[in-house]
Order: C-alpha cells, then structure tokens, then sequence
C-alpha cells in the first residue's frame, strides 16, 4: 500500500514539474515601448501597454537598431525574446523620451 500511494505521488509530482516547464517555455505576444536597450549585455527594457516594466534577455541581432522609445512587438518565451518587431506608425509616447535629432547650427537665427 505504502509503494503505490509512493509511485502515484512520484507519477503526480512528474506531471506537475513537466507542465510547468511546458508553461514557461510557451511563448506569448506582448507590445510595448523600449525603455532601454543594451545589445552587448543582451538586455531589453520593455515598458508593456499594461503599463508594468519588463527586462527581457534577447540575441544582439534582435536587439540591433533599437533605441529608447521605440514601440515594438515582442515575442517572448520565459523571460527571453525570441522575435522582435518595431511597430511602424506607432506614436511614441512623450514620458519616454526617444533619440534626440540634433539641428545643425546653420539654422539657428543670428544674433543682431
């Protein structure tokens, strides 16, 4: 009786620890806007529409040409990016700032 009722909690226990894995390695769709991205340490700040702030550890292709502010679509398996897309067309929000585009000073007025 003892063997058995230990099997079944051994076969219980299995199923449990397999489906968890299984949960965590689904991939799920999220969009948000980069908050920083760091593609030598392979790190994404992700600032999600649900408004909570993600870290996402993702390959440096995908992380190449991105910059802060930028809204994007990002697949994500576990705490990892798997796909990223920037989202044409998307207004940038203002609280999170963005790539400044500086003037050249032969536009500024002159003096009197």
């Amino acid at each position: 009786m003892c063997h058995t009722l230990r099997t079944t909690l051994v076969v219980v226990l299995a199923a449990l620890l397999i489906a968890s894995a299984v949960a965590l390695a689904a991939e799920a769709t999220m969009s948000g806007t980069v908050q920083n991205v760091d593609p030598h340490q392979g790190r994404l700040m992700l600032s999600s529409e649900e408004g909570k702030t993600v870290e996402l550890q993702a390959p440096a292709d995908l992380l190449t040409g991105l910059q802060n502010g930028d809204a994007v679509q990002v697949k994500v398996s576990g705490r990892t990016a798997t796909f990223i897309r920037r989202q044409e067309g998307v207004q940038q929000r203002p609280d999170t700032g963005g790539a400044l585009q500086l003037q050249p000073p032969g536009g500024m007025p002159k003096s009197p």
